[in-house]
This record gives structure tokens, C-alpha cells and sequence, in this order.
């Protein structure tokens, strides 16, 4: 379905019974709807669970900021976390949208359903986000979940040249094939260790996002409302809502050092910490996040 959030489209899907608890999952970086795994929103829906997933703003089939170009994402990323004074004839680089936004179109689609208040549950960017939800709009939250995302503290550790170099690798073209490969390179560099997802499965996911929508130009955007953002440091400290991170003990690229220092920084929040699980969503860690998910929900409705 689409929901109007401001003057943009979203796209939206609803599944589980309207009378179930209600969860927001928030997609990561570039991250499409479809990139949740059925199989773990079925095993959410089994335990009495409303899951709502949509496309962020810039990917799938939601709204494009098409024409918008950031010529130096990286410049912005310099104005949040540079400890050197930049040279006034350098200028911040206008983003056409922030986090903040982001955050507001979860609320929208709150809206747009009759949700007065749900569980929201974010990945890596979408972790940020949902941080952000919780931040602003506390009154909507029943909880939040942060998933292998951070506080965005420029003391914690980085990930290794190589990581960040895979994360902004291009394909030698936008043909098909040459996408799919390219994924398959960087996704090694992050992947769970513990918990393998055969190639086969990866290509078949990698189509299907392929064929539903490519559409590159909008992760320059959002990196640009990453870096935009900050230091959340402060505004964690003062979320009150009831909050649970989750964090992989291997992952290479938001270190697990980030998911501590968002438990450090929300107070009465809660970590688990899985060994062996990285940057990603396999089915073997569904069990282990989904009992994490369940006992934190039933606790805080």
C-alpha cells in the first residue's frame, strides 16, 4: 500500500492481525522492504505480533529525490565529526532531507494505519532512526529496539579501511549481473561468521531487489543524512522510553563497541549481545533475536 507521509509517497505492507501488537521495523542503509526475511515476520506474526515494514524514503518503491546531487557526501560527514575548525570558504553541503525526516515518516504511517502507539524496532541506519522516534515522539513509542546500530559517538571505534571501502564499492556497471557480484563482495565483508547464508539464497534475494528496484542514486542521499546527523550522544540521554539493543559480537561494521555506548548512553536500557553474528539478518540468529524481541514486547506493553 502507499502512505502519504508530508508530500511523499511511501510504501508500506501490513502484515499480522489489526488487533496484535504493533511493531515498526525500520530498514538499514539502501535496505528495501523486501530485504526482511519472511521468515522471521512469520515467526514475529506466530507469537501475536503486528509487523509493519515499509521503504524508506529514496529506495524500492518509495518516493525519489531524483535530481537532488550531493557532489561531497563526505564533506558533511567532515562538519559532524572533524575536530579541526574547516575553512569558512568551505561550505556545509545542503542535504534535501535528514534522519529527522525519516523519523517523522515512521510517525506518518502511525498515522495513516490509526496506530496510537507501537514498538519501534530499527537496523543499523534504521536503528538511528528509530532512536530518533523515540527521541521526538516518545508519546508513540511502547518501546524501542535498536538493532547493530550506534550512538553515532565519533570516539568508538571505526571499522577497517577495507569494511568502509566495501561499503561505498560500485559495480563495474549497473547491469545485473555485475550488481549481484558486487553485492556479493561487499556482504563477505560483514556477514556473520557463525551463521551462513548459502550463495544460492544471497543471489536470489540480490535478483529479486534487483528486478523490484535499482536505484543507486538515493544512497548518496541518505549517507549524506547519516553523517548530517551526528552525534546522538545527548538525545539518548534523554529517551525514556523502554529500550533493548541488540548487537552482534562480530559485526565489522557498526562495531558491537556502538551498541554498547547506545546502552550506556539510554538510560534503564537493556543489551544482549550475540557471538558470532555480524552485519546482517541470517536465519540462523532468528531464534536467538526473535525470543529477544518477544520477552522485551510482552514486557512493555
Amino acid at each position: 500500500m502507499r502512505i502519504l507521509s508530508g508530500n511523499i509517497n511511501l510504501e508500506v505492507k501490513d502484515f499480522g492481525s489489526k488487533t496484535d501488537t504493533p511493531l515498526v521495523m525500520i530498514s538499514g542503509y539502501g535496505s528495501q522492504l523486501v530485504d526482511w526475511p519472511m521468515s522471521f515476520i512469520d515467526n514475529l506474526i506466530k507469537h501475536k505480533i503486528r509487523v509493519i515494514i515499509f521503504d524508506n524514503r529514496d529506495v524500492g518503491l518509495s518516493y525519489k529525490f531524483s535530481g537532488k546531487i550531493i557532489e561531497d557526501p563526505k564533506l558533511i560527514w567532515r562538519y559532524s565529526y572533524s575536530r579541526e575548525k574547516l575553512p569558512k570558504e568551505i561550505k556545509k553541503p545542503k542535504i534535501p532531507y535528514t534522519l529527522t525526516n525519516m523519523a517523522e515518516d515512521c510517525i506518518n504511517i502511525l498515522n495513516a494505519l490509526d496506530i496510537d502507539k507501537a514498538h519501534i524496532l530499527g537496523t543499523s541506519m534504521g536503528g538511528m532512526i528509530a532512536q530518533l522516534v523515540a527521541f521526538n515522539f516518545p508519546k508513540r513509542c511502547k518501546s524501542l529496539i535498536s538493532v547493530m546500530s550506534t550512538s553515532g559517538n565519533p570516539n568508538l571505534p571505526r571499522p577497517s579501511k577495507k569494511v568502509i571501502e566495501g561499503l561505498n564499492r560500485q559495480p563495474v556497471s549497473s547491469n545485473k549481473k555485475d550488481v549481484i557480484e558486487n553485492n556479493l563482495i561487499t556482504r563477505k565483508l560483514w556477514a556473520s561468521p557463525k551463521f551462513q547464508t548459502s550463495e544460492v539464497i544471497l543471489k536470489e534475494n540480490f535478483s529479486y531487489r534487483y528486478d523490484r528496484m535499482y536505484y543507486p542514486e538515493g544512497l548518496t542521499r541518505q549517507y549524506a543524512a547519516i553523517g548530517g546527523d551526528g552525534d546522538r550522544s545527548q538525545r539518548l540521554q534523554k529517551i525514556s522510553v523502554p529500550t533493548l539493543v541488540l548487537h552482534g559480537a562480530s559485526d565489522n561494521l557498526v562495531p558491537v563497541e556502538a551498541g554498547i555506548d547506545t546502552k550506556r548512553n539510554i538510560l534503564g536500557s537493556k543489551i544482549e549481545i550475540l557471538d558470532g553474528w555480524g552485519h546482517d539478518l541470517p536465519e540462523g540468529t532468528h531464534a536467538w533475536i526473535i525470543d529477544k524481541l518477544y520477552n522485551h514486547i510482552k514486557s512493555n506493553n
